[in-house]
């Protein structure tokens, strides 16, 4: 890839990298950790890592609704802490964040301050270290942090998500710096989340949504399926979303599946337990749920189901030992047409 060819706009900065750092931050362009300087040569070896021009425009990043170039994606890639190899997977994620269906919009204007979850899944895993396995949500591993924290930057240098202005959230929480997980499928009894997609098992995938907390589901005491589901119930009462996430730790996966329950009979188990009680809620908070939801004639005696349907639960088998679960809540409102943003998986591709 030849430098010349490149159209962002070229910046001379002196060869000191906290001066460096310094002028990111003045120019908003930092999400406050270090970033490494998009020199036209690292810019040059990402570019060179995927067949496609770097001029062609992969979606447009809200609020300012920005086109995202390979070009842009390869210098947010470098910023970010991306090997060149990551490119193809760096791709995939815009076209997921950029999809209609996701809503990026809301997400990146909203008080309540999701994140945007990265969960991949495929060969892609192995092949870039992607862990899914020991710590799969926490510290340690380049490509989760690194594929994590380049799409904020996204989100904030293209889509010009800034706190404070066009970001509206109110507190926020740390999975916005990076949260992005693999499937952990060599020990999953279930098929991944890419087949029950549609996806075949050689092909690689990244599934983005909304996620604005994180609930440890702790259960080092049942021996059945039906005592480690309805503990990870009790964990998901509270609001409706569009969707649900529970990440199940491959110990309970084990012994779940052990007694013959399917994905399908873990979403419907749960689906049928974590709810929100009508009569529990305070007058105003019951009239405007009422207000919001005319479809679903609310009435006190109403009792609200995690999500609006079983199939809207994502079941992901990630973690290595230890009896430790986890529920991700998805920000947003259930709506009558399926909900105000909704997850996207897109297959990655060379």
């Amino acid at each position: 890839m030849n430098p010349s060819t490149l159209e962002a706009e070229k910046i001379e900065v002196g060869d000191d990298l906290w001066a460096a750092q310094e002028f990111f931050e003045e120019k908003g362009w930092s999400d406050g950790l270090p970033i490494i300087p998009p020199t036209e040569e690292r810019v040059a070896r990402m570019l060179a890592a995927v067949k496609r021009a770097p001029q062609d425009v992969i979606g447009a990043v809200p609020p300012r609704w920005a086109p995202a170039t390979v070009e842009k994606i390869a210098i947010n890639a470098v910023m970010a802490g991306c090997k060149p190899e990551y490119m193809p997977t760096l791709i995939a994620c815009v076209e997921a964040i950029t999809d209609a269906q996701l809503n990026l919009y809301a997400l990146q204007a909203t008080t309540g301050g999701p994140a945007v979850m990265v969960i991949i899944n495929g060969p892609i895993r192995r092949q870039l270290n992607v862990n899914g396995g020991a710590n799969a949500l926490g510290e340690g591993w380049r490509a989760n942090a690194t594929i994590g924290r380049f799409v904020r930057l996204i989100q904030r240098n293209i889509g010009g998500s800034y706190p404070g202005t066009t970001c509206k959230a109110t507190l926020g929480w740390p999975g916005k710096y990076s949260i992005c997980i693999g499937e952990n499928e060599e020990v999953s009894p279930w098929e991944p989340l890419h087949v029950e997609r549609g996806f075949a098992a050689d092909q690689s995938t990244v599934t983005a949504i909304s996620a604005d907390a994180s609930i440890r589901a702790s259960d080092l005491d049942s021996t059945k399926a039906v005592g480690i589901l309805t503990n990870f119930a009790q964990r998901m009462e509270g609001p409706s979303g569009p969707e649900a996430i529970m990440v199940i730790c491959p110990e309970h996966a084990k012994i779940i599946a052990g007694d013959g329950f399917s994905k399908t009979d873990v979403k419907k188990f749960v689906w049928e337990r974590a709810a929100y009680r009508m009569k529990d809620l305070p007058d105003e908070t019951f009239h405007q749920r009422v207000k919001r939801r005319s479809d679903l004639k609310l009435t006190r005696d109403s009792v609200i189901p995690v999500t609006d349907k079983p199939e809207d639960i994502l079941v992901v088998v990630a973690g290595g030992d230890g009896s430790q679960s986890q529920y991700i809540h998805v920000w947003g409102q259930s709506t009558p047409e399926g909900g105000s943003t909704r997850s996207v998986t897109k297959q990655i591709k060379d």
